[in-house]
């Protein structure tokens, strides 16, 4: 592989790279005076840019320095071919199920949905609709079981938001307020 055609492969993470950078000095920028003990709100920013500044590091090193895209391809190729062949020996004369454009419209509904319900809903009670709702569209056919992800789904999600990154969520407003409020409550969150 040429150094052009290495450089070229290499470029779009060295944009990437500079956005990160810039967007840490943006971060850098957010003043904070809390409780010593708490995270402040420029750490999550700063950790995900450090991220995404590291991979990008190593994909600029990897297309300059590497093999090339090659042998992930390669990679790539031969783990479609044997799930596809695994499929073909797990239920032999299966009908496939074709693109619809009516499940794509009603993931879309449901999508927007959670969008517009979500401050009146509360945060919870929305995401447990939008997981079960977004499973079922999907085609997944036990409804107890869609319903049980969605809630565990959700209730992993509000504790990650509310305990570990402490975001304000939506919680709702009557009946449904009310419910958020119990569920933090049960999770001793203020």
């Amino acid at each position: 592989m040429s150094v052009v055609a290495r450089a070229a492969g290499a470029a779009p993470y060295a944009v990437l790279l500079a956005f990160a950078a810039g967007f840490w000095v943006l971060a850098d920028r957010i003043e904070y005076l809390g409780a010593g003990s708490r995270i402040g709100p420029d750490a999550w920013p700063k950790a995900i840019l450090l991220f995404m500044g590291l991979l990008c590091l190593w994909e600029i090193g990897k297309r300059l320095f590497g093999r090339g895209a090659a042998a992930v391809d390669g990679i790539l190729q031969s783990l479609m071919e044997k799930a596809e062949a695994a499929d073909a020996q797990a239920a032999p004369g299966a009908p496939v199920v074709p693109p619809s454009g009516a499940r794509l419209a009603a993931g879309m509904a449901v999508t927007l949905g959670y969008v517009l319900l979500v401050d009146v809903l509360g945060f919870f009670l929305a995401t447990t609709a939008f997981l079960t709702g977004f499973a079922l569209v999907g085609g997944y056919r036990r409804r107890g079981l869609a319903l049980g992800i969605g809630i565990a789904g959700s209730l992993v999600l509000f504790v990650a938001f509310v305990k570990v990154v402490y975001v304000s969520l939506p919680l709702g407003v009557g009946p449904f307020r009310a419910v958020s409020l119990g569920l933090m409550t049960l999770l001793s969150v203020r």
